[in-house]
């Protein structure tokens, strides 16, 4: 199952985030931490801060999720499906998420070692860029140059398998 924790608008550049995403990514939870605990850069902070929240959403979702509940909840899914699907076969706008969500409890179900922080990798690890905040300094005869302070987003996906 994967768990996905993203880090918007953050004040720092995407490259320089980039540089740190690309060395921990495809490692084991327990390693990239270490990792980015003895790299001195500011970009490492903000990446451990998404990796810690994206430890803790995976292990929220191991200590509340229980087995029959997630199996009630997606019958009622299926059920639900069912109802909000057209005669031509098609779901209601309204209802798409269904699908998705469907799809992430049945993972979930169908996972052997059902988040267990031992068995945690990161699969994913990007930066990409975010809203630019947009400044203006003056210059000669009444003029300006513009002034781009970069943002990023970062998204880091955990697996366990």
């Amino acid at each position: 199952m994967n768990i996905t924790s993203t880090s918007r608008n953050v004040r720092m550049s995407p490259k320089k985030v980039r540089e740190v995403t690309r060395q921990i990514s495809g490692l084991p939870v327990a390693r990239a931490k270490a990792l980015l605990a003895n790299i001195p850069r500011k970009s490492a902070q903000l990446v451990a801060k998404t990796l810690d929240t994206a430890i803790a959403d995976a292990e929220h979702i191991r200590a509340e999720w229980k087995e029959t509940d997630i199996q009630n909840r997606v019958a009622e899914i299926k059920e639900k499906i069912n109802n909000k699907t057209t005669d031509k076969g098609t779901l209601a706008r309204k209802y798409r998420h269904l699908k998705s969500e469907l799809e992430r409890l049945e993972e979930y179900l169908d996972s052997d070692n059902k988040l267990s922080s031992e068995s945690l990798f990161i699969k994913e690890a990007m930066a990409g860029a975010g809203t630019p905040l947009r400044r203006w300094r003056t210059r000669a005869r009444g003029g300006g140059t513009p002034i781009i302070k970069r943002t990023s987003h970062i998204r880091i996906t955990l697996s366990d398998e």
